[in-house]
C-alpha cells in the first residue's frame, strides 16, 4: 500500500471543491505539524477553512469539556464556527 497517495493522504490529495473546514489540533498533539499543514494546504486550494492550536492542547483535548475553561471557551468557538459557514 502506498500511503503516499493522494486516496489516502490528504498531504497529497485535491482538497478542490470541499465545504468549509475548521481545523483544531492541541498545541502540544504529536501530529501538531500536520493540523497546521492541513490548515495552509485547504487554505492553499481556496478552502473556506480557519486553523487553531489550542495553547498547550494534548491529543483528544475535547475531553476536558466541562471541565477545562480553556476547552469549554475553544469548543464554543468551534461551534460559533459552525454555524456561522454551515449554516447550522
Amino acid at each position: 500500500m502506498d500511503f503516499t497517495s493522494p486516496e489516502i493522504s490528504l498531504v497529497n490529495a485535491d482538497l478542490t471543491g470541499l465545504p468549509p473546514t475548521l481545523v483544531d489540533y492541541g498545541e502540544y498533539e504529536t501530529l501538531a505539524d500536520d493540523g497546521a499543514q492541513l490548515g495552509r494546504r485547504l487554505a492553499d486550494f481556496k478552502v473556506t477553512t480557519e486553523t487553531h492550536a489550542m495553547p498547550e492542547g494534548q491529543h483528544s483535548f475535547v475531553l476536558g469539556a466541562g471541565r477545562v475553561p480553556e476547552v469549554d471557551q475553544a469548543i464554543g468557538q468551534m461551534g460559533q464556527w459552525l454555524r456561522e459557514h454551515l449554516g447550522a
